[in-house]
């Protein structure tokens, strides 16, 4: 009998160690999935990433061939000639999106510089010069930059042969055929505002092009030159991970380098400033090769989002649940064993009802989460302290009222109506609100109902958990409008202006209305930067894109083209007259002095050349309608002063 009491004296003590290891192996085999999955995602992640880089700069590399074959089928291109191609290219749809520009840098033949200065000057280039100055053995220069804004104006004569960065990449595309891409450069184009890492890719264009090669000197002496074209590093990264459908994204720290990532100078993009930081912990490191050179991505999920030890609050939770579960497993069977089956089965259905309370009254008031119980009429009961950090109010204040306290305003009727339907019809509703703080503050809430019901169905109480989202709200918002905006004006820009136009024409063919379109060019704005410098001139930018704006209605939608040029949509246009008239008043409103930019020599003024095109009258559908309005503007251009042509007739008015 003695032997029998110590057998089942040890029972509570073997079960207790059981439910331990248990719970610890259970513990170990989530911790190592979650690492595992922490590291697939950042693969995952790495190879999108990747894989976006590359077909951008496929699309660029495909821009450059198409370069090449026009200097292939012509043994002269004009200035005027590399301009209407690059114009056909634009306006064929997205041929052009997310490239900074296409040129060609020239050899210079016979190293004559001179001569070849002399030569550009008469084409139609008068301040054409070759630089830097300098004997060298090979000298190049810059032809042709497009689009010919002001920044890519910087460029042109530039002898790019003369550094080394660049020689070495168009040393390498010369020797063999290939395209090539640079270490990384600042570009010429850049200057003192947010100045970005640049590179380029080249690819070079040879005399003869139907004749093989013979040999490594035939390739050097048959060289007319390069096609090349410009990036900015956190343009053209940046426009990849917008094209990245992945939630993961959000927070993550996006890391690329240059060949070697243990030099600091090769740094090309660095979203969130992590590099030579001890955040920097636990990166995946992924080679891509592009255009015979290799870039190193790193990425670093938020630890938030996955940690990459394992360690989540929920498995530490379980597992404490887990060791808590062995210990009430231990104590309720020495329970059995000390007292009677009957009055022990009692005692123990009695002590896990009790245990399982202080269990759920301890999670609902250690949670992360705000939690909220009311009564089937929707007046709060009970709140925990994380709702009270969240909301604002204490829990003498919140209970006894409704949840209606914190209604911010944003959502209608209507929204309440759906998200209590679905409560009372499927007994959850998740989803995202925006919320009032006490404070007065407007939060957006992740919030998850769920309606509890009683052994009769009934309701008897609702429960709402809620998260703040507002930072990754504000992210994703960040996120687009970076992407449908121009940086220097915060305008639309193409990408924005072609959805805008899409839709307003959609809208137009149901409701049988016209759409309208007026692409405006500034005259004189050249001078402008010439003389005061590029920071006027992007300051005079900024200004026309206000005073345009402040002029307009808000169902308008006005657009920066690109360097000078704006473009507005008016998407239930009257009549080609009043649209015409509208173009008027735009034009009498840029004649008047910008004198809040004014200096020492005076206020600046500028004028408007302006091409009016109207949907269904010049054109059938988005693309057309542009090009329609483009090429009526070049005409009001070619009239000179403040014209502004139709593309009807194509006579200025």
């Amino acid at each position: 009998m003695n032997r029998l009491g110590v057998q089942l004296g040890s029972l509570p003590w073997l079960v207790l160690v059981t439910g331990l290891c248990i719970t610890g192996l259970w513990s170990h085999q989530q911790r190592s999935y979650r690492q595992l999955e922490h590291e697939r995602v950042e693969r995952d992640l790495a190879g999108a990433i990747s894989q976006a880089l590359t077909s951008r700069l496929q699309s660029t590399i495909g821009v450059l061939d198409a370069v090449v074959g026009l200097f292939d089928a012509s043994s002269a291109v004009t200035r005027a000639e590399f301009h209407e191609f690059y114009m056909a290219l634009n306006r064929r749809g997205d041929t052009l999106k997310g490239i900074q520009g296409i040129g060609y840098a020239a050899v210079v033949p016979n190293n004559n510089v001179e001569a070849f200065q002399q030569q550009v000057r008469a084409s139609g280039q008068p301040d054409f010069t070759v630089k830097p100055a300098g004997t060298r053995a090979l000298t190049t220069a810059i032809l042709f930059l497009q689009p010919n804004d002001w920044r890519n104006q910087r460029a042109l004569g530039f002898d790019m042969y003369s550094e080394i960065t660049r020689r070495d990449a168009m040393q390498l595309a010369a020797s063999t055929g290939e395209p090539t891409l640079s270490g990384p450069v600042r570009l010429l184009q850049e200057n003192s505002i947010r100045p970005q890492v640049g590179a380029l890719i080249y690819q070079a264009i040879y005399g003869q092009p139907d004749r093989a090669f013979n040999s490594g000197q035939d390739r050097r002496n048959r060289l007319r030159g390069w096609a090349y074209s410009p990036l900015r590093m956190d343009d053209l990264i940046n426009g990849a991970l917008a094209t990245i459908n992945n939630p993961a994204l959000i927070g993550t720290s996006v890391l690329v380098y240059d060949s070697d990532r243990t030099k600091p100078n090769n740094l090309l993009f660095d979203n969130l400033n992590l590099a030579g930081s001890n955040k920097l912990t636990h990166p995946t490191w992924l080679d891509v090769t592009i255009a015979n050179r290799t870039w190193v991505i790193g990425i670093q999920l938020d630890h938030r989002s996955l940690n990459p030890q394992g360690w989540s609050n929920a498995l530490l939770l379980q597992a404490l649940l887990g060791a808590s579960l062995s210990v009430l497993a231990s104590v309720i069977t020495r329970q059995l064993i000390s007292n009677h089956q009957a009055v022990r089965l009692a005692l123990s259905k009695e002590q896990e009802v009790s245990k399982e309370r202080a269990l759920a009254g301890t999670v609902f008031d250690s949670s992360p989460l705000a939690i909220v119980v009311t009564d089937p009429n929707g007046v709060i009961v009970q709140v925990n302290q994380a709702f009270c950090q969240l909301t604002g109010y204490s829990e003498l204040e919140a209970q006894g009222n409704k949840t209606n306290l914190l209604r911010s305003g944003r959502h209608d009727s209507n929204f309440y109506e759906q998200m209590w339907a679905a409560i009372l019809n499927k007994g959850y509703w998740t989803g995202e609100i925006w919320n009032r703080h006490r404070n007065g503050q407007i939060i957006r809430h992740e919030l998850s109902i769920t309606a509890v019901l009683d052994p009769q169905k009934n309701v008897s109480n609702f429960v709402g958990l809620l998260r703040d989202v507002s930072e990754r709200y504000a992210q994703q918002e960040q996120m687009r409008f970076l992407a449908t905006h121009d940086q220097l004006t915060g305008l639309a820009n193409r990408t924005l202006l072609i959805e805008e136009l899409t839709r307003s024409l959609a809208l137009a063919r149901r409701q049988r209305h016209g759409v309208g379109l007026l692409f405006l060019d500034l005259n004189n704005f050249k001078p402008v930067n010439d003389r005061y410098g590029h920071s006027t001139g992007d300051a005079l930018l900024t200004a026309v894109g206000q005073r345009l704006l402040s002029s307009v209605r808000e169902s308008d939608t006005l657009c920066r083209q690109g360097g000078d040029e704006f473009v507005l949509l008016v998407p239930d246009a009257p009549e080609l007259k009043q649209l015409v008239a509208m173009a008027h008043k735009l034009v009498q409103l840029l004649e008047q002095p910008f004198n809040e930019l004014a200096n020492g020599a005076g206020s600046i003024q500028v004028s408007a050349s302006i091409g009016v095109a109207r949907w269904p009258d010049h054109a059938h559908d988005a693309d057309s309608l542009i090009e329609a309005a483009d090429t009526a503007m070049y005409q009001a251009k070619h009239q000179g002063g403040d014209a502004i042509a139709t593309a009807s007739s194509n006579a200025t008015l």
